[in-house]
């Protein structure tokens, strides 16, 4: 399988198939790059305070570690 990227800033109107894959069963996939955001991320720092404050803090709180209890070993 031979596959080509290509990225372009200013699509053009049409974009030319390669000689060697015409006339053969082909896929070509077209995805809109989103634009950059004017949103400066600094890092992860960031990224957290950007999430929606959902929840309680019980709900991410840690469970009690109650161990394994008692056990038993075949001898």
């Amino acid at each position: 399988m031979q596959a080509i990227r290509q990225y372009y800033e200013d699509a053009p109107e049409s974009v030319a198939i390669p000689e060697s894959m015409r006339h053969q069963r082909l896929v070509v996939i077209m995805q809109l790059q989103d634009a950059p955001s004017n949103q400066s991320m600094a890092g992860l720092k960031a990224l957290l305070c950007s999430m929606p404050n959902v929840g309680d803090e019980s709900d991410f709180a840690r469970q009690a570690d109650m161990g394994r209890g008692d056990v038993a070993w075949d001898s």
